[in-house]
């Protein structure tokens, strides 16, 4: 549209489209339907069906001929309109973009909103759309407008009628009574009006009148506001009219609506509290139900303020909100001041309307706030009144303010929504359906409406079947849109009114969907370094919420689910080559941080360290540091983050980072992830580090998986994967990552056959000697004295314990805790009880407050293993029951078996047999399948020893 005419649209009177005044030709037919279609639901989405459906009136020709007329009809309507198009293509229908002051009907209304009646009547010139020949537009679009003049006319003759002007308006009266002779409130209106003019016998025949038309045409009575009047003619006690009006301008309370009980409890304290003038305002994300819940709200408290119940809605979220200067002109209007004695000015407005209601008790609800400027001159001066805000925005601004967030639906509010809208038996019928579709509407108001209004118009619509249409996030918002409801739509204002930089913080943060985050992904995400200020923006403006403090002290910020994809979409859209570089800057900051955090922690690392990452400063240091400074919970709280970074890189091609990622923090804090996600996680980086060449790093992975999925249990196949592994590093000639596969598949080896891997081990020995990595010839040591001792040469496997022991206790309480417990585990089995209980207490004591809770439960068996062998049954049961926990907790097959076995000895010990039979059992069927030889051997015996003491 060209950026200097002046465009008008009229649709009260004659379809008209008007260029700096002169009218554009609409073409005649389609053309004109379509156009007055498109206007009546301005800057609403209409789909082609709809369409279709109205300029066929129900009957169109075969789909494909109508798209293809539809779509000749628009483009004629595009040339014909030239620089008045309006019409703009959304996928799968249409739109018409206005602005409100060039549609008439978006005047009449706002003027009608504002108690500008006469000015809002002045704008129809004929009967609406009396030049478009289409019976399905008049049936159904066309008589809902007439009925809402016809509302307008009556709201303007009550304002006349308070105003004092009963005499001029009875021959106005006179002539609607006729036009609309079973309107009853135009009769109640012309009663009223001849009874204040002085025509009391005149009144009384306007009720003979209309009484005898209803029994005659219609064979009723009149309605009871008519009886009343009548009545109170008869008695001379009609009210007369006082200074003050009551008004109680409310919209319709919601019908269907659920929920919100403590919310409202805790409104109707604070409006009610009477100290200074209460206000609240209720704000919350777009589509949240702010309106809904203050109207309903309002209306609850009516009784309250017995004085009246204001209404004014501010268009915050729109284009052009409100000037508060003409809202007090309306209000002032409406409580009884003339137009011509209005005081010019804002702050005169404002005085004056605080005159008016002083000392009333008097409900003020301002609907849909921009700011706090805007609603700071509509508030009463005195304790009586209250005011009743809905905002998107929270509107810290405003003093003595009362700020409620509402809150999206639980699933037992988003279910009684859809029960109410949709029925209680359908829901019953699909009640697993219904519940996904509360979930994927994230509890929210609006969408949930859009869905049961789908549901609604198409009762044979399964539930499931629209919950699999949501459920796919890239068509999830065009799901969400009815002719009349649209999410996407809603979202916007409120994306709009951001600042540049907050608005582009909000499309970066939908690269990672509905997750918890802090502020320095934000800074990480934007370039700036003030991540802090664009969050606060954001709280602000209600489209990230405030859900907690980590276990670093943080504070955590989430996206609403639909507005994460709303984001999402916008991120989509923005220069790929921009996105691509916020990716790798969240990504790198990311890394930069795990590194910090990862070098902290205390966990035993029997495989090679990951090499140094190679990174861009993106976070200053001195803010790594900080947020780092408990690593270990630093990485916990960004369990999510880390996981959801790796994949990150994997789909951008960036292996390395995602090997950095998953080495350092998956690997390590795999017991905070479920199993079967790190098995197909490393999988995948196996497979990615292979197709960039990488095979030292494919086989990293991949031997990482295979000790993951040792963890539920162990089999022949699964050692012969190992043993691939240590062929693969043999031949790319990587003798630490040989080392640590070899001493891995020699222990596995004797868990799973019960008998020693002794060649394996040696072999471990020696790559490790010559690879000059300590910590892994440690490993291969510890694992060769083992096999030393299963091969009952204990006394050679004593010193080699020995020497690892002495490098061990250089290399810290992992490494040493590890071999402490391989001392006490044979030292027990050969006859030395005092030496495995020394090296017990010792492990127990390095991995107390340790962040590896696998070392910690398999160093709590052995203590209780230790205890058992020298007849402390109470100290065995107790340390193997909470070994048994934690294996639990992290889905250690073998562990768990070992564990229980402990606990099996100690139940004997202590002489409950009846609980050793049944507990030995139960594991059996429960881990009898992870391949533990000694453990499943252990267990056999101590059941037949407790059934043989019996």
């Amino acid at each position: 549209m060209g950026g200097s005419v002046r465009v008008e649209y009229r649709v009260l009177g004659p379809l008209e489209v008007l260029v700096d005044g002169r009218p554009v030709i609409v073409p005649a037919g389609r053309g004109r339907t379509l156009l007055a279609t498109l206007l009546l639901r301005a800057n609403r989405f209409v789909s082609v069906d709809e369409l279709i459906d109205r300029l066929w009136d129900g009957e169109p020709p075969s789909p494909d001929r109508a798209k293809t007329t539809l779509q000749m009809v628009v483009t004629r309507l595009r040339q014909a309109l030239g620089d008045a198009n309006c019409v703009r293509t959304a996928t799968g229908g249409y739109v018409v973009e206005v602005t409100p002051d060039q549609l008439d009907l978006t005047r009449f209304r706002s003027l009608a909103a504002r108690h500008r009646y006469a000015d809002a009547l002045a704008l129809w010139t004929g009967p609406a759309l009396g030049n478009v020949a289409s019976d399905a537009l008049h049936r159904d679009d066309v008589a809902p407008l007439l009925e809402e003049r016809l509302v307008v006319v009556e709201q303007g003759m009550e304002a006349d009628l308070a105003a004092g002007l009963a005499g001029e308006l009875v021959p106005e009266l006179r002539g609607l009574t006729q036009e609309h002779p079973f309107r009853e409130r135009f009769w109640v209106q012309l009663m009223l009006a001849l009874h204040r003019s002085g025509q009391q016998a005149e009144a009384l025949a306007a009720y003979r009148e209309v009484s005898g038309l209803l029994a005659e045409d219609l064979g009723i009575d009149p309605s009871p506001a008519l009886r009343e009047l009548h009545q109170q003619l008869l008695s001379g006690d009609v009210p007369v009219p006082s200074g003050w009006k009551v008004l109680c301008q409310l919209p319709p309370d919601t019908g269907d609506f659920v929920g919100r009980d403590k919310l409202f409890d805790q409104v109707r304290d604070l409006l009610t509290a009477g100290q200074a003038v209460p206000i609240v305002v209720v704000s919350g994300a777009p589509g949240a139900g702010k309106s809904a819940f203050t109207v309903r709200t309002a209306h609850r408290l009516r009784d309250a303020f017995p004085d009246g119940q204001l209404f004014v809605r501010l268009d915050g979220a729109g284009r052009a909100p409100r000037d508060p200067a003409e809202v007090l002109g309306d209000l002032l209007t409406a409580l009884g001041e003339s137009v011509s004695a209005l005081p010019d000015g804002l702050a005169a407005r404002a005085a004056a309307f605080r005159t008016r209601v002083a000392d009333r008790a008097v409900l003020i609800v301002l609907d849909d706030a921009a700011s706090a400027e805007q609603v700071e001159p509509l508030l009463p001066g005195t304790a009586r009144s209250a005011v009743l805000v809905s905002s998107r925005r929270q509107l810290g601004g405003l003093s003595g303010v009362r700020g409620l967030r509402l809150p999206p639906f639980d699933t037992g509010e988003a279910l009684s929504l859809l029960t109410r809208m949709v029925g209680a038996d359908r829901i019953a019928r699909e009640h697993e359906a219904a519940t996904v579709l509360a979930e994927l509407c994230g509890g929210l108001p609006l969408a949930l409406r859009v869905v049961g209004a789908r549901l609604t118009a198409r009762s044979s619509l399964p539930l499931s079947a629209l919950a699999t249409r949501l459920a796919d996030e890239r068509r999830r918002l065009d799901e969400l849109a009815t002719r009349d409801m649209e999410v996407r739509a809603t979202f916007g204002p409120s994306y709009e009114a951001l600042p540049p930089d907050a608005a582009s913080a909000f499309r970066r943060l939908g690269v990672l969907g509905a997750a918890d985050v802090a502020s320095w992904v934000v800074t990480a995400l934007t370039g700036q370094r003030d991540g802090d200020r664009l969050v606060e923006q954001l709280v602000e403006a209600n489209l990230l919420d405030e859900v907690g403090v980590d276990a670093t002290g943080e504070p955590r910020y989430r996206l609403h689910d639909l507005l994460a994809v709303y984001a999402s979409e916008l991120a989509e859209a923005e220069d790929p080559a921009e996105q691509t570089a916020a990716k790798r800057r969240y990504v790198e900051a990311l890394c930069a941080l795990t590194h910090r955090a990862w070098e902290q922690l205390e966990v035993i690392i029997d495989e090679v360290e990951p090499p140094p990452f190679e990174l861009q400063e993106v976070l200053p240091a001195d803010e790594v540091a900080r947020l780092t400074a408990n690593g270990p919970a630093w990485l916990l709280a960004e369990q999510l983050l880390l996981d959801r970074g790796a994949r990150l890189c994997l789909r951008e091609g960036w292996v390395d980072l995602a090997a950095g990622l998953v080495e350092r923090a998956m690997r390590h804090l795999d017991v905070f992830y479920p199993l079967d996600h790190v098995i197909a996680t490393l999988g995948e980086l196996s497979v990615a580090a292979r197709a960039v060449g990488d095979l030292r790093g494919s086989w990293v992975f991949a031997n990482s998986r295979l000790l993951q999925m040792a963890r539920l249990g162990v089999d022949d196949a699964l050692l012969a994967s190992i043993g691939e592994c240590a062929d693969a590093f043999a031949e790319l000639g990587h003798h630490a990552e040989l080392a640590s596969v070899l001493a891995a598949q020699a222990h596995f080896t004797r868990v799973h056959t019960g008998k020693p891997a002794l060649s394996l081990a040696e072999r471990a020995v020696d790559a490790a000697r010559v690879s000059g990595n300590e910590q892994i010839y440690l490993s291969a040591l510890r694992e060769l004295a083992s096999m030393l001792a299963d091969s009952d040469r204990y006394a050679e496997a004593v010193p080699i314990f020995d020497e690892s022991l002495e490098l061990a206790s250089r290399l810290g309480a992992g490494p040493e805790s590890q071999v402490q417990y391989r001392i006490a585990l044979y030292a027990m089995a050969n006859g030395d009880p005092e030496r495995a209980r020394v090296a017990s207490d010792r492990a127990v004591e390095l991995v107390d407050g340790m962040d590896d809770l696998r070392a910690i439960a398999y160093v709590t068996t052995m203590a209780g293993r230790v205890a058992a062998a020298c007849g402390d049954g109470t100290t065995a049961l107790v340390h193997a029951e909470r070994a048994a926990q934690i294996f639990d907790q992290v889905n250690e097959g073998i562990g768990a078996l070992g564990a229980l076995a402990t606990k099996a000895e100690a139940f004997l010990l202590l002489d409950r047999r009846d609980e050793v039979v049944r507990l030995v059992d139960e594991t059996l069927v429960k881990y009898g399948g992870v391949g533990a030889v000694e453990h499943e051997e252990r267990l056999r015996i101590v059941r037949a020893k407790a059934l043989s003491s019996v």
